[in-house]
């Protein structure tokens, strides 16, 4: 039987989705994800079309990033948003707490602290954010009483510059309980879940940049 815990953060999960994720990932197309409202906007690119000093990622694809960040800080793409948190949720059903085999402070659900895959479709970004959201949703609703109590070790950076395409990842931080670390996650899939349902309204009444009429 479900605790009440999970009962609360499966409530919440599915105020998320109706309210927010809808909009974040119906119908996505590609010229969406990677529309840039302004020329200083970060996104994901190909590594030699790169714009920025200190990019995330290791591959052919990475994201825009420098140290110390800007102010203010760039508008991000919705590319540079589905980096950012399309693979968390499925990344935390790893965690040891949920019955995976990582612990929270080796920084797997950060993606400056480890390779998050970088989506060039909109099918691969929507894809991966929703079937790990639905993986989420699974661990909660199988999670045993007293689960979510266990206390684990957060995750910090160290003062250190980035080694191929990271952050170095910290000693272990303070200690909190596991309702902490999910209760983050949906938050920041949440309130990023908002910045992209904001871009795609504002794609779709940008300004024609032809006729100066809206599209």
């Amino acid at each position: 039987m479900t605790g009440r815990r999970a009962e609360t953060l499966l409530e919440t999960m599915s105020q998320i989705e109706h309210f927010t994720l809808g909009r974040a990932w119906t119908g996505l197309t590609d010229d969406e994800l990677f529309w840039e409202p302004f020329p200083t906007a970060r996104s994901i690119r190909r590594r030699d079309q790169c714009k920025t000093p200190d990019p995330f990622g290791a591959g052919e694809w990475v994201a825009d990033f420098a140290i110390p960040e800007p102010t203010p800080v760039p508008v991000t793409t919705i590319a540079w948003l589905y980096w950012h948190v399309g693979s968390v949720p499925a990344r935390l059903c790893d965690i040891d707490f949920l019955g995976g085999t990582r612990a929270v402070a080796s920084g797997w659900t950060s993606p400056y602290l480890s390779h998050h895959p970088m989506f060039a479709s909109a099918a691969e970004a929507v894809t991966a954010l929703r079937d790990g959201w639905q993986r989420l949703r699974g661990a909660l609703e199988q999670a045993r009483a007293g689960q979510l109590d266990v206390r684990t070790a957060a995750y910090t950076y160290a003062a250190e510059p980035l080694r191929d395409g990271l952050c170095v990842v910290g000693p272990p931080g303070h200690a909190r309980p596991a309702t902490h670390f999910i209760a983050g996650t949906l938050n920041e899939v949440g309130h990023h879940g908002t910045q992209i349902g904001a871009l795609r309204d504002f794609y779709a009444w940008r300004p024609s940049a032809a006729t100066g009429t809206l599209t």
